[in-house]
């Protein structure tokens, strides 16, 4: 008798105890069983993942698909066709979008756009900087909020960043009423500005002066801001996730004050491992140190952030990285084949690697146990992975991100995903996305989900 829809033999199954060998069975999108085959009922469909490893689908919660405004770059359909054939089974989109979703009517716009378009589950952050409109946008169902401590060089500059301290406070009591989490890019404005003027005035002001300006001084611009909005944060009981963490004096900083009992979230981004592209931001004892940070604890999730731009904009960025886009890093379909790649090589466990980039993140978002793990009830959100096979990068399939490159381009990784399932449905296989625009749900945060 089928009381299944779909069954998947002869997997290892990675659960949150380690490998099992075993199915696994969904019905209604969510698992059913997991569990030796011939104790699994019959289904109406069955997929033979021949003895590949099943992990829990990606969460990548940094994705800047650049729609609406900027839909020239990115979109949602692209976007999370990228996503998909990257493993992801759920994204969440930076706002620096035109408009932002900084009001109650934006949001619900942007949640009604996506909906249409997404491949892949989704949600987004949405911008604290109508600060009325903070406690309707939770209700309405946001993940959480985000925004910057940089004055953006996009039109919309001061609808994203916060840099008054006051505002930050603010900003962090309110949204520490929703319960939702707040992110922040942090920067330290003053010194930036100060820093950036004394190169402009020598006419340093091209590519290679960017990482000097920047993580000059011990780091000093980054330092003083995860300080600063670490306590801001703190003294109001808003749960904080800070960004973009890397690099030996940044890394000083969370720990010291992990240590010190105060309450943030780390994340950090494949740049901070790798030598990518025409911006080496680490150095190789900074990247030592960050792959460090992730086998004792201080790195609490990755993200990819996926940030397209044409190449005419980045060409642009290298003349002046002071006012205009430097890099354009489409990373969300080929991240985890890096890491993957790294599991190879023993610097990085499976498991570990799971909860950095699917357990730890559902938690974060508190849609655990819904989504991030293998369990019964749980979404049927898998990727199935092939830790042998291996791939040139941008070489043998195509790009699904609008830019149409990468900068990954002719690197060659070992473990790849090979199928993409989102609540039950296969949407990538082999490369080849198959899912349909308009599949993707939106996801809603619970605040009775498990965050341990």
């Amino acid at each position: 008798m089928v009381s299944a829809s779909l069954l998947i033999k002869d997997g290892q199954v990675l659960t949150e105890a380690g490998l099992v060998r075993a199915g696994i069975t969904i019905d209604g999108g969510v698992i059913t069983a997991i569990g030796r085959e011939s104790n699994l009922p019959a289904a109406e469909k069955t997929i033979d993942a021949g003895g590949k490893i099943l992990m829990p689908g990606l969460i990548d919660t940094h994705c800047h698909f650049r729609d609406p405004g900027y839909t020239y770059k990115e979109d949602f359909r692209s976007g999370s066709t990228a996503a998909a054939a990257g493993g992801i089974t759920m994204t969440v989109d930076m706002p620096n979008t035109k408009p932002p979703p900084n009001t109650l009517q934006n949001f619900i716009e942007h949640r009604k756009n996506a909906k249409g378009k997404a491949v892949v589950d989704f949600n987004h952050w949405a911008m604290p900087t109508v600060i009325k409109d903070v406690p309707r946008i939770a209700r309405a169902g946001a993940i959480g909020f985000k925004f910057f401590m940089k004055s953006a060089h996009y039109p919309y500059g001061s609808e994203i960043a916060i840099l008054d301290q006051a505002a930050q406070l603010e900003a962090f009591r309110v949204i520490a009423k929703t319960r939702l989490p707040c992110l922040v890019h942090p920067h330290n404005q003053m010194i930036w500005e100060a820093k950036v003027r004394e190169y402009t005035r020598r006419r340093k002001t091209s590519l290679q002066y960017f990482n000097e300006v920047t993580y000059g001084d011990d780091d000093v611009i980054e330092t003083t801001a995860i300080a600063t909005i670490v306590l801001l944060a703190n003294s109001v009981g808003c749960k904080l996730r800070v960004l973009h963490v890397q690099g030996r004096p940044q890394l000083r900083v969370v720990k010291a004050m992990k240590s010190a009992g105060y309450r943030l979230t780390v994340e950090t981004n494949p740049w901070s491992f790798f030598k990518i592209g025409p911006l080496a931001i680490q150095t190789k004892e900074d990247r030592e140190e960050n792959w460090r940070a992730l086998s004792d604890g201080t790195i609490d999730l990755i993200a990819s952030d996926h940030a397209p731009h044409t190449r005419e904009e980045a060409v642009k960025g290298h003349k002046n990285v002071f006012d205009s886009v430097i890099v354009a890093y489409p990373f969300c379909e080929h991240y985890l084949s890096l890491f993957l790649t790294e599991v190879n090589r023993g610097r990085l466990g499976l498991s570990q690697l799971s909860k950095l980039t699917s357990e730890n993140v559902a938690k974060h978002l508190q849609v655990y146990p819904k989504k991030g793990t293998i369990r019964v009830g749980s979404d049927a959100d898998l990727t199935v992975i092939d830790l042998k096979q291996r791939r040139i990068l941008g070489r043998d399939y195509p790009v699904y991100s609008k830019m149409g490159y990468t900068p990954l381009e002719g690197t060659e990784v070992r473990g790849i995903p090979t199928m993409t399932i989102v609540r039950g449905e296969v949407v990538m296989e082999d490369g080849e996305v198959i899912g349909k625009p308009g599949y993707g749900e939106f996801i809603r945060p619970s605040p009775n989900a498990s965050e341990s």
